[in-house]
């Protein structure tokens, strides 16, 4: 062994003035977050640790058949970083200690990476206990792509008190899918209460390749039995604890948290979603409310449920407030818009109008599309509403034209514009659509009231015009007067009830029906009724109060 070594470190002398060791450089740059959350990291992860299994598990089995590696034969690709396992036959002869460090300088010098690593190999056999053997070992086997060989090396100087070397292997054990080593080096100090939330990310992450998440909570209660509360550790037994099923385990972790800590939007919406698991949205609600102050507009989960929380316990102030921040960060979903629509709608029209425009816009929901129509409409915004009829076409795919919403608005639309033809024909499409439809026949009398279409009014009201529907009784009432059918109009009015003809206005309108009616009488003592309440409600006015 002597002799060989020897000679071998003669043959290298030549080349030493000459050659400089060459590096490689490491063929994995740790990401910056282990987490699987992290979702990019993640995917990537996950395509390279598919190659390697596939490949991994067909050079095993091709080691054992000695068919070859139908892997790639298959046409498949193996991972960058992969190089074969070394076979070494460890150098024979007893270990000396000047001969084995002149060796590995030369083959080093010399560029004979296979006979260093032999060399290295041999001396950690034979000198176990020797760490700068082990060291020398781990260079090589990173130089040669002898990931594994490193590994195992950096996992025995970190089992034996090495810092340095622990940090080196728990990262290679993750970047090589070695969970198992992960936990190994990590769980120990874990109990301890000693580990980093990096290393407590790293060991959880770990644990749950495993599949064992009920072990990685096991860790955590002893740390925070050992070490007392700490926050971190308090949010990954909620999370934990809530993966295995234990909802007030999971909670009672993120409420102890709250109250040691301080709520954050974060800590809120998982605290919110496990109370409104249990159906308690007021208390959900209040976890929130309790962290709104802290949220910003980068909080969209945060914002997302509190609107949704709100909307559920009908505080529509707080409701309106977080979707309308969702709205104007773009951050709403479809359910955000119909709901900002609904509590808008009822305060401003158009704000109605442009949130449901632009649903239709993203979603192309006929949903939406009603509701734009139905608020520009009462906004009287007639161009935006003309252009969002324009928008059907011919073909109509969606089948706009079959409701009869869409007629209404195009006779709404037709009317502003003056062209009453079209408006007739458009509410007569309403009509042909749903006969009973109330406020079709509504718009369609007081249209035809309003622009004195008598004759089409004399063809409208055939039939029993004296008892119609409640909803109808006042236009029906204003159009038998319109042509001329002034008792018929009285008995009409009369019909309805007294609470609405008490009015001043409806008795003055009364009298004027049985003046031209031929009774003046009545006509004169529904005036002097009128007279008396309106004097009643100046009485009740208070004093410098406008008429």
């Amino acid at each position: 062994m002597r002799r060989e070594i020897t000679l071998l470190f003669w043959l290298s002398l030549p080349v030493l003035a000459h050659a400089s060791p060459s590096v490689p450089q490491d063929w994995w740059k740790a990401p910056g977050s282990l987490a699987s959350d992290d979702a990019q990291w993640r995917a990537k992860y996950l395509r390279h640790k598919e190659d390697a299994n596939a490949f991994a598990a067909d050079l095993q089995q091709s080691q054992k058949t000695g068919k070859g590696m139908a892997y790639l034969d298959q046409g498949g690709v193996s991972p960058s970083w992969y190089k074969p396992p070394i076979v070494v036959q460890p150098f024979p002869g007893a270990y000396s200690a000047k001969l084995y460090d002149l060796a590995y300088s030369a083959f080093l010098q010399s560029h004979r990476l296979q006979e260093a690593y032999r060399l290295a190999y041999t001396a950690v056999l034979q000198r176990p206990d020797d760490r700068q053997w082990r060291q020398r070992l781990i260079q090589v086997s990173l130089w040669l792509g002898q990931r594994e060989q490193a590994l195992t090396q950096w996992t025995w100087l970190a089992q034996h008190g090495d810092a340095a070397a622990s940090r080196q292997a728990i990262t290679l054990a993750v970047s090589l899918s070695r969970p198992d080593l992960v936990v190994q080096l990590l769980s120990p100090a874990a109990r301890a209460g000693t580990l980093s939330d990096a290393d407590w990310k790293a060991l959880i992450f770990a644990y749950g390749e495993l599949g064992e998440p009920d072990k990685a909570l096991a860790d955590i209660d002893a740390a925070l039995q050992r070490g007392g509360p700490r926050r971190y550790l308090l949010e990954q037994k909620a999370y934990l604890s809530y993966q295995l099923g234990q909802v007030h385990q999971s909670l009672a972790a993120l409420q102890r948290s709250a109250q040691l800590y301080g709520s954050t939007p974060h800590t809120a919406v998982e605290e919110a979603r496990l109370l409104s698991m249990q159906g308690n949205y007021r208390l959900a609600f209040q976890a929130l409310e309790q962290a709104r102050a802290s949220a910003d507009l980068d909080d969209v989960p945060f914002w997302q449920l509190y609107a949704l929380l709100a909307w559920e316990i009908h505080d529509d102030p707080a409701a309106f407030a977080a979707e309308k921040t969702l709205y104007l960060l773009g951050a709403a979903s479809q359910y955000d818009l119909q709901r900002l629509v609904l509590l808008s709608g009822k305060e401003n029209a158009q704000a109605a109008m442009h949130v449901a425009e632009q649903g239709w816009q993203r979603y192309h929901l006929p949903l939406f599309y009603f509701e734009a129509i139905y608020y520009a409409g009462a906004a009287q915004e007639w161009q935006k509403l003309g252009a969002l009829l324009q928008q059907i076409p011919p073909k109509d795919p969606d089948g706009i034209r079959n409701y009869t919403a869409y007629w209404m608005a195009m006779g709404q639309w037709a009317s502003s514009q003056g062209n009453y033809g079209r408006a007739g024909h458009a509410y007569a499409e309403a009509l042909r659509r749903n006969p009973e439809d109330e406020l079709a026949q509504s718009n369609l009398l007081w249209m035809l009231i309003d622009h004195g279409r008598i004759a089409t009014l004399r063809a409208l009201l055939v039939g029993d015009t004296l008892h119609p529907a409640p909803g109808l009784r006042e236009v029906v009432a204003n159009a038998l007067e319109r042509i001329g059918q002034n008792r018929a109009a009285l008995f009409v009015h009369g019909s309805k009830s007294m609470a609405r003809d008490d009015t001043p206005q409806a008795l003055l309108q009364q009298a004027g029906l049985w003046a031209e009616s031929g009774s003046p009488g009545l006509a004169w003592s529904q005036r002097r009724l009128a007279a008396w309440r309106s004097y009643q409600e100046l009485e009740r006015k208070p004093s410098g109060a406008q008429p």
